[in-house]
Formats: C-alpha cells, sequence, structure tokens
C-alpha cells in the first residue's frame, strides 16, 4: 500500500513490513474460495459478505473516504479488514483488472491464535497498519506556520517603500495612513489592516510605486520567502490580496474613464 501523493520513507518502510507481515500470518490457512476476478468497479465489496478479507495478487485497488482518494493497495495487500468490523466509510475500486484470494475473517482470527508466534505477526501487523495511518496523517497535516514579523514604525512623510526597489518585504498598515505615488503621483491610499506591497513579490519585479506616510502609523512586515510559504500555509490570505486588487483596478478604471470623458 502507498499514499497517492509522494511519501516519505518511514511510511514506505511501514509499508513493506505491513505486507511482509500479512505473508507470513497467511502462511497454511486455506482461501474460503476460488480467486476472484474483477474488471472495473467503484465497490469491490459490492454484494460480497460483511466479513470478507480479500488479498491482492494481481493489480491496484484504490480506497476512497468521502470521496478522496486516500490510500492505493496493491500485490501482497490484506483489504476489508476495517470494513468487517464495521469501522469502515471507505469504498474501494479499480480501474482495471485485480485478482483477489477471498479470506473469512473468523478463520484468520482463528488461525492467528493458533500460535503464539502467529499471534506475535499479527499484533505486528495491526500496529504497522496503525502506524502507516498516523505517518499519513503527520504528512498530511501541515505544521503551524510562524513568519518573523517585525513592527515597525513611520512618521507622516517617511517612505515606506521607495519605487524602483527590490521587493523584499511584504507589509500590513497596522494603523494610520499612507498614500501609494508613481512618478510623483498619487495613484492610490492604503487603507488600515491592508496587505501592500505584495503585487512586486509575486511578479519578481521592482517596487512600481512607493508608499508614503500621510500620518504617523505602524505596519507589519514580512520577509518575502515567508510571505510565499504564509501563502502555502493559509491561502484564504490569497482571496483578500485578489479582492483587494480586483478593487483597485475598478478604481482606475473608473478613474481612466472619467478621464477620458473630461478630454
Amino acid at each position: 500500500m502507498h499514499l497517492p501523493t509522494k511519501q516519505s520513507d518511514s511510511i514506505t518502510d511501514i509499508a513493506f513490513k505491513t505486507r511482509s507481515l500479512t505473508e507470513l500470518f497467511l502462511q497454511n490457512l486455506l482461501p474460503t474460495g476460488k480467486p476472484i476476478e474483477i474488471n472495473v468497479t467503484n465497490d469491490l465489496f459490492e454484494g460480497q459478505a460483511s466479513t470478507r478479507l480479500m488479498l491482492i495478487t494481481e493489480g491496484q485497488v484504490f480506497y476512497r473516504v468521502r470521496g478522496k482518494l486516500v490510500a492505493i493497495f496493491e500485490e501482497g495487500d490484506l483489504i476489508g479488514l476495517t470494513r468487517s468490523l464495521n469501522l469502515n466509510e471507505g469504498l474501494f475500486s479499480c480501474i482495471e483488472t485485480v485478482q483477489l484470494m477471498p479470506y473469512e475473517r473468523d478463520e484468520l482470527i482463528a488461525h492467528v491464535n493458533s500460535d503464539i508466534k502467529l499471534q506475535k505477526n499479527w499484533i505486528h501487523y495491526l500496529v504497522c497498519n496503525m502506524a502507516f495511518y498516523q505517518q499519513a496523517l503527520a504528512q498530511e497535516i501541515r505544521a503551524e506556520f510562524q513568519p518573523q514579523a517585525g513592527f515597525v514604525h513611520f512618521n507622516q512623510g517617511e517612505i515606506i517603500i521607495q519605487q524602483g526597489d527590490v521587493a523584499d518585504k511584504v507589509y500590513t498598515l497596522l494603523d494610520g495612513s499612507a498614500d501609494a505615488v508613481c512618478d510623483g503621483v498619487k495613484v492610490g491610499e492604503v487603507l488600515p489592516n491592508e496587505i501592500f506591497g505584495a503585487l512586486a513579490v509575486f511578479t519578481r519585479q521592482t517596487r512600481i510605486a512607493s508608499v508614503i506616510a500621510t500620518s504617523d502609523c505602524t505596519v507589519l512586515s514580512v520577509r518575502k520567502e515567508e510571505f510565499v510559504d504564509l501563502i502555502d500555509h493559509q491561502p484564504q490570505i490569497c482571496l483578500g490580496l485578489i479582492e483587494e486588487m480586483a478593487s483597485k483596478i475598478n478604481q482606475l478604471n473608473t478613474q481612466l474613464l472619467a478621464k477620458h470623458h473630461d478630454e
């Protein structure tokens, strides 16, 4: 078994151990029927007894929970255990032919309990399964991101951003007011709680305008590398930036239309 996305080496090792343990505890246990071949299905266990387990002997099986692909199972993987214990909301499917060997849950449990070595292998298998999904969850959940932000105070008339400079930081105006000025002409205002200076970071260009404090103000500055990481961890910030940029574009369009009308 493996994740649908790139996985860590530790997850790969756990999957290999799980498959090896499956082979050990299934030794000398007879299947409950003939091999099963399924071509394409959205529910591989449809019509099967609730206590039925399947060993994949050929092909790939996709496991989805609430429509999301969670894991991909391959030759040597045993599937259906959580389903047999009513612990499963997911569906097993295949898009190409798979071959399966059926086993009965209660027969398997009786088999592994018949020998102390098999019991150890079985417990090790269960722990490996738990570890696989724990590691997968840890990989899925992103670590909390805390950028190294700094508070900077500017007096009225001071330049916060200089036109033509390299864009190395993104700012948020916490209090006060500021104007955006391009070639000596005011082209906009910066409002409290507004993020500014991000466009040059995204386009990797120099600053296209200066930002000048029109009153004493305080800004929060974040280095561009950390701001990109922040967007990756909190993509809703990007939506706010898009809305602000769209609003500014509408304002500029209105100004251009008014100027054209006056001419």
